[in-house]
């Protein structure tokens, strides 16, 4: 294909897909810590935070021996707890505290990441996602609540160990604001949700990747880096606090086949992914809560910092039909 910009109607934001620019990324091999390096492997050894909750086999022990799964709260926090406040405008300047929770959950085995989970584990992760995502949705001074994971070096992880990070914040970051304003206003304009809408188009158009009764994973046709994946449910909606117990294992199947999908293609690839869901009280809001999985090859640059216009060197098409073929 001929170089082409496009722009993602959730976002807004414009992308150049360039497959001139670069032949196939190949991504890093992996280096992975000593185990007895790290901090979670036993993070009740290793001088960690009290956990905030322990589980085994997706039930809450007090018990430390026997964990899968652990929530302990970030030893080097991006807020800290604190009295919230309104902004404060302070002349051309608006000033907010930094306050929130900053919360990590770990999973046990050291050398072990999502690629290689089964089902059953996948949806222990997501059901901790879910009841931390409630739990610091409570607080009167969250205004967003992200979910992330980062794996490998490129993504931002400064530890191999498995591990995704849970932040509050008290206010809504301006990309989530864009969305959740030109959702809206589609919504508005048309009668019809504008993920519902996307999701539609997908289906007709070459792009999904791994599709089950509930969930659905394609690669959008405005992707920002090559092989981004983004994962949503059949029947959308905006808070993803509401997901079913009966929807967490198809969540599980689907997030796996990506996973996998991409470890198989790419090499166990560096990547990020992160949730996108309505804000705290205003979960009726137009915006389809979905999970957004990008491969990492190389940092931002200067286009990137400069205008906020990304570049990929793989056509989406190109993407999702490898991704689709590979077999697991």
């Amino acid at each position: 294909m001929t170089n082409q910009f496009r722009q993602d109607p959730l976002s807004g934001d414009w992308v150049l897909i360039s497959p001139a620019r670069a032949q196939r990324p190949e991504n890093k091999e992996h280096i992975p810590f000593a185990n007895h390096d790290c901090p979670f492997d036993d993070p009740q050894k290793t001088g960690q935070e009290k956990p905030v909750a322990i589980y085994a086999h997706g039930q809450k022990t007090d018990i430390p021996d026997g964990w899968t799964v652990q929530v302990l709260p970030n030893k080097y926090p991006a807020v800290l707890p604190g009295q919230c406040g309104p902004v404060m405008e302070q002349g051309l300047f608006s000033v907010a505290a930094g306050v929130g929770s900053h919360e990590l959950v770990i999973t046990r085995d050291h050398d072990r990441h999502f690629a290689n989970f089964t089902d059953e584990e996948m949806a222990e992760v997501i059901n901790i996602y879910r009841d931390r995502y409630i739990a610091l949705s409570a607080d009167p001074c969250t205004a967003y609540v992200m979910i992330f994971h980062n794996h490998g070096v490129l993504a931002g992880a400064s530890i191999f160990h498995n591990h995704s990070q849970i932040i509050s914040l008290p206010v809504i970051p301006p990309q989530l604001q864009r969305m959740f304003e030109r959702s809206d206003v589609y919504l508005k304009k048309t009668g019809k949700r504008l993920g519902e809408e996307l999701l539609a188009e997908e289906l007709k158009n070459n792009r999904i990747v791994y599709k089950n009764q509930k969930f659905v994973a394609y690669c959008p046709f405005a992707s920002r880096s090559p092989y981004e994946v983004r994962i949503i449910a059949v029947s959308p909606r905006s808070d993803f606090g509401a997901l079913s117990d009966g929807d967490v294992l198809p969540l599980a199947e689907a997030m796996r086949e990506v996973f996998g999908r991409l470890d198989k293609v790419l090499n166990d690839p560096d990547y990020t992914f992160y949730f996108h869901t309505a804000p705290p009280r205003a979960t009726d809001g137009a915006l389809d809560w979905h999970i957004e999985v990008m491969p990492r090859f190389s940092p931002a640059a200067g286009l990137e910092f400069s205008t906020g216009v990304f570049v990929n060197t793989v056509d989406p098409d190109e993407a999702a039909n490898k991704l689709r073929s590979v077999t697991l």
